[in-house]
């Protein structure tokens, strides 16, 4: 299908939908009432609320009260579009692009406002994620599903204040359900193309003195060969995980509150050969990389003086271990682990109506072998102090500061500001932010063999501004953001000392315009755009593997009988550079047009379908490496 066919029928859906949207008068949205900083609302003591966002502050906070760019995917978003890998949820986002070696299970990077892999740090319940074992910590987005999870919040932007080390591009933090209510039994399963069947159980429950959640679910797939079949190589390279993850709380007395989080994954995906000098990967029967996460999380909370100071100290430790099964040279590593400690403390005071001030320390210990490195560890002690405040009722800012010691990198010193405004002669608010970022260097970067123990952490320093106005009495949300992020110290092979060294320098900028319209009481639309520039300051080129030019258009249909919803999202993404053994090449851009429907079959019942990649698009989101055509899958869904 051409370009033009797209656009037509975008078109058609648009012009439907503007059709009905003169028929109707309902009521726009509600639009949250000014608020100004309170006490704080305990989560997980509490459940999270709607209008409030966890990740800013790692705390509850009205999003009112926020300048910081955050976008919010809800559990009920996942379970309407079929959705079961974190990768899927992720794809078409703001400010996100991908790329992944191969199909389901590969290994999957993620760039966040342009930076890189790296740079962007992912958090379970505050459970630091990025792997310690890896080139440079990077997480690897292929593995996780989307069971038990209650939202995903994406925080755009340096964010090394609250977060430290990683969160140069910004944070992606999963939150686990919190069971509330009578307890609640959900079933789902699926299956379709690619031999690809799902199965996922959860319950979960609680009241004012405990909750619970806890799920599992197992995901195999035939997949396709990771290796691109237009280069001949036809081997299916399949993909399985299991996971179990759940949440237990107790509110012990009506000030104290103990929480415990925790998630396990197992996975295996075949994965095919790029030998060296080779024009393109091929096909390996015999091999595969097994993982295997434990990551858990305990946290006691207390509230004193009267509800306006609030102590939370956790302790979180995550565990990874992979293994190659069949490493293409004896000189490469096969078994990687590693494992991250952390123990942290944070207290929020109510200063006074106008000032939430929040200071917290953490001490970190991570540590990684593989069978050709002995085992390597360093720890981090970082403190940070930060200033909620509301300077008018439509006018709050946040000040913050932070300073870390490393133990191998030395020392990293971050900032950030944000504020948002509220118009008051319309329903509009300016948005902004300032801040700096930092990622430590990698033990395998720093005190593996071949690596420069010298190194000093990566440094960014990124601002943004915004504009978000309600348009068409309220029925229309439209937001347009401008962002730039510098680069420095970064680690990048450096030929003149052949080692590792901080010399790289890089920027990226542009412009991120999101849209959120309620055509009609049923239909609604969600679009975004995201304009990215890249350079690398040492060789004047584009950054890889980043598109400028990134689009999503959503639309959701609930049809008259109140059973049946039907969702259809088109994405655009542009052409970008690409490395293949050292030569630089440019990848087409490419459009995917995906189809999903949920039918309610009676109370306790639910149908559903979803078809990706429609019109069986030809595309690459990595050279030489294989992606799928046209997909459908179907399954049911028991809730009791």
């Amino acid at each position: 299908m051409n370009y033009k066919t797209y656009l037509t029928i975008t078109l058609l859906l648009l012009t439907v939908s503007e059709g009905r949207a003169q028929e109707t008068n309902d009521a726009p949205p509600d639009i949250p009432e000014t608020v100004v900083i309170g006490r704080p609302n305990s989560f997980p003591r509490n459940p999270l609320q709607n209008s409030s966002l966890l990740t800013p502050g790692a705390q509850a906070a009205s999003s009112k009260t926020t300048g910081a760019s955050v976008e919010v995917i809800t559990s009920e978003d996942l379970k309407k579009q079929g959705t079961t890998t974190l990768l899927d949820a992720l794809r078409n986002r703001t400010g996100i692009s991908t790329s992944q070696n191969g199909g389901a299970g590969s290994l999957t990077s993620l760039f966040l406002r342009g930076s890189n892999s790296a740079h962007t740090k992912v958090l379970i319940d505050g459970i630091p994620m990025n792997d310690p074992s890896g080139a440079s910590r990077a997480f690897n987005f292929a593995n996780l599903t989307t069971d038990n999870i209650e939202r995903i919040e994406i925080l755009r932007g340096p964010q090394s204040v609250i977060y430290g080390s990683d969160a140069i591009g910004g944070v992606i933090n999963i939150i686990t359900k919190r069971g509330q209510g009578t307890g609640e039994l959900n079933f789902s399963a699926y299956g379709g193309s690619l031999g690809t069947h799902y199965e996922g159980l959860q319950y979960s429950g609680g009241d004012e003195k405990s909750y619970y959640s806890i799920a599992g679910s197992y995901l195999e797939t035939q997949s396709v060969s990771q290796a691109a079949a237009r280069f001949g190589n036809t081997e299916a390279d399949g993909f399985d995980v299991g996971t179990v993850s759940g949440r237990f709380g107790w509110n012990l007395q009506d000030d104290i509150n103990l929480d415990y989080v925790f998630r396990l994954t197992n996975a295996e995906v075949e994965i095919d050969n790029w030998d060296f000098g080779a024009p393109n990967p091929v096909d390996n029967l015999n091999r595969a990389n097994l993982s295997r996460n434990f990551a858990n999380r305990v946290q006691l909370s207390k509230l004193a003086m009267d509800g306006r100071l609030e102590h939370k100290a956790a302790f979180s430790l995550s565990n990874y271990e992979r293994q190659d099964t069949n490493v293409p040279s004896p000189f490469w590593a096969s078994v990687y682990n590693g494992e991250t400690r952390l123990f942290d403390y944070q207290a929020n005071y109510v200063w006074n109506d106008n000032n939430l001030i929040t200071a917290g320390v953490m001490y970190q210990d991570e540590e990684a072998s593989t069978d050709l490195q002995s085992q390597q560890n360093q720890t981090t002690t970082g403190v940070f102090l930060e200033d909620r405040m509301t300077l008018k009722e439509n006018w709050h800012a946040t000040a913050g500061i932070r300073w870390d010691e490393f133990s191998r990198a030395g020392q990293a010193d971050t900032y950030r500001f944000s504020t948002i405004y509220h118009l008051k002669d319309k329903p509009a608010h300016i948005h902004a932010s300032l801040g700096t970022g930092f990622r430590a260097p990698a033990l395998a970067e720093n005190l593996f063999a071949f690596g420069n123990p010298n190194l000093a952490p990566e440094m960014s320093k990124g601002w943004e501004l915004g504009y978000t106005t309600q348009l068409k009495e309220g029925y229309l949300l439209l937001d347009a953001t401008y962002f730039r992020n510098d680069f420095k110290n970064l680690i990048v092979w450096n030929p003149s000392s052949s080692t590792l060294d901080n010399v790289g320098l890089a920027l990226s900028s542009g412009v991120e315009v999101t849209l959120a319209w309620q055509l009609t009481d049923r239909t609604s639309m969600n679009a975004n755009y995201t304009y990215t520039k890249t350079l690398n300051r040492q060789t004047g080129e584009e950054l890889l593997r980043r598109p400028r030019h990134r689009a999503m258009i959503n639309l959701e249909h609930d049809l008259e009988n109140d059973l049946t919803s039907v969702g259809l999202t088109l994405a655009y993404t542009g052409s970008r550079l690409d490395n293949p053994g050292g030569t630089t090449t440019e990848l087409g851009h490419f459009m995917l047009l995906n189809l999903y429907l949920t039918h309610k079959l009676n109370d306790r019942w639910t149908a559903y379908f979803r078809a990706n990649n429609l019109t069986d698009e030809d595309y690459e989101e990595l050279f030489g490496y294989g992606t799928p055509g046209a997909t459908f899958y179907g399954g049911l869904s028991l809730t009791r």
